[in-house]
């Protein structure tokens, strides 16, 4: 069982209608437990707002179909945001990640899953659509799956 972080990005803070927005595309496909936070450092050029699934377990059989899911509800939220976000997931915490974002915003490849709507020419992506790209990574994120 894990906490799965899914770090939403943005240059404003997201509204409550968009937090909203984000809760009920989860709940549409999860029974876990979701605790939003929202984050703003001083040092830090995004806003952060973190929904997590705690209480979560992958599989190695069904790795692949839960990554397919969480892309799919992230794209929706794309499409339905006011703003433009990206979003970073993975097990228990995503500061690193973030840190090594707002330094690099093409150091993307070590990250589990990295959602957004621009592509990154270096890295080929797990999944791309006319809406987003995905990137995946077990290299440091394992999301709780033992290869």
């Amino acid at each position: 069982m894990m906490r799965l972080v899914n770090s939403y990005l943005s240059k404003q803070p997201l509204t409550e209608q968009e937090i909203s927005t984000i809760t009920h595309l989860f709940t549409k496909h999860y029974e876990e437990e979701i605790e939003i936070n929202s984050y703003k450092y001083d040092h830090r050029i995004h806003y952060e707002t973190d929904f997590d699934l705690v209480g979560i377990e992958f599989q190695v059989h069904t790795i692949h179909s839960e990554l397919d899911k969480l892309i799919t509800i992230h794209e929706q939220a794309m499409l339905l945001l006011d703003q433009p976000v990206e979003v970073i997931v993975a097990n228990d915490d995503t500061d690193t990640e973030i840190h090594l974002l707002e330094k690099d915003p093409n150091n993307v490849s070590g990250f589990g899953l990295f959602i957004t709507q621009r592509s990154i020419p270096t890295i080929k992506p797990y999944y791309a659509s006319q809406n987003c790209y995905a990137y995946v990574s077990f290299e440091f994120v394992s999301f709780g799956v033992l290869f």
